[in-house]
């Protein structure tokens, strides 16, 4: 229980960090952490699928999935319609979508691996 409201607490967090981030003007972003922003899209599409997994374990991982797809469309029309210097784009909402699949994949991944791993209480 205590790890659901973590990942909670978490979710927030990096969606606060993330909104901002991606609202601020084209002038005062600088620096590019990981390269490239599809790169960095991806990052926090994958991050945010795994937080909102962990958030709500009895939620659907397609309806997680299609909720944060359509946070990452709200963020590309707000750019689009604020006189920021940022724009929509395709690509961008693409990196989002590959993040959100990459990150569905690793949840898949870790739940097999737990399941097939031998309980140390059965040795």
């Amino acid at each position: 229980m205590a790890l659901r409201w973590g990942a909670r607490l978490l979710l927030v967090i990096a969606l606060i960090v993330i909104t901002d981030l991606a609202l601020q003007p084209a002038s005062s972003v600088t620096t590019r952490w990981l390269g490239t922003d599809k790169i960095e899209h991806m990052a926090a599409f994958v991050s945010l699928t795994i937080l909102i997994a962990m958030s709500f374990p009895a939620m659907p991982r397609w309806l997680g999935g299609v909720i944060l797809l359509g946070y990452g469309l709200g963020i590309e029309l707000a750019q689009a319609n604020m006189d920021l210097g940022r724009h929509a784009s395709m690509a961008d909402l693409v990196a989002d979508a590959l993040g959100i699949l990459a990150g569905l994949i690793l949840i898949a991944l870790a739940g097999r691996l737990t399941r097939s791993r031998p309980n140390a209480d059965e040795s």
